[in-house]
């Protein structure tokens, strides 16, 4: 596996600053990936991108990701007029007063 390099390797190794860097990356001069919010790219591919740059052309585009596998028939989400009506309330159990007490035997009458 090639040694995988930082922004500030890469940094160091052009001798210029990290954001010159990171606008390599963006604006695709140099081939990188993002691991979560930083920009990596590895030996061999800063190598090539570096050749390719001191003849005066672009880097070779990286490989794009395999196009996701056909989906299966899934309902879909419901449509909006539906998803936005509230679930019916449950059905409460009737509960016996506080103040209610039953009366007791040889009470009044």
């Amino acid at each position: 596996m090639d040694k995988i390099l930082t922004v500030k390797d890469v940094a160091e190794l052009l001798q210029v600053q990290p954001i010159t860097v990171r606008e390599m990356f963006r604006k695709k001069r140099l081939r990188g990936f993002k691991i979560g919010k930083a920009w990596r790219t590895t030996k061999k591919m800063f190598e090539e991108d570096v050749a390719a740059l001191t003849r005066g052309r672009s880097p070779a585009e990286l490989p794009q990701p395999k196009s996701p596998p056909p989906a299966v028939d899934k309902p879909g989400p419901k449509p909006a007029a539906e998803s936005m009506q509230a679930p019916p309330a449950p059905a409460k159990a009737a509960k016996p007063k506080k103040d209610s007490v039953p009366p007791k035997d040889g009470g009044e009458a």
